[in-house]
């Protein structure tokens, strides 16, 4: 019986430019953890991108908390005049 194996193709490179004393911290490290570098890197790295994007892609409430936010969701929308004057004000965000 022959298992097919499924291997996705790496075509991207990511190249950047380091001092010697943060090759060597990444290689030790490296070798520490049993891996490439450039496994170690990866790995790393898109640790701590999920986590700088964690706040703009999970939304996580205590339970009682969450209830009240969904029961805020669903009421039936109010006019807000007053916010929508002050939408409706040029700011320095506009474009010039």
């Amino acid at each position: 019986m022959t298992l097919a194996r499924t291997t996705r193709r790496k075509d991207d490179r990511l190249e950047l430019r380091l001092e010697p004393a943060n090759r060597r911290l990444l290689d030790e490290a490296a070798t520490a953890s049993s891996m490439s570098v450039s496994a170690f890197v990866l790995t790393h790295a898109t640790d701590a991108a999920r986590a700088v994007l964690a706040d703009r892609t999970t939304f996580v409430l205590p339970d009682d908390r969450w209830d009240a936010f969904t029961e805020l969701l669903e009421r039936d929308v109010r006019p807000m005049p007053g916010l929508a004057a002050f939408l409706a004000k040029s700011s320095v965000l506009d474009e010039a």
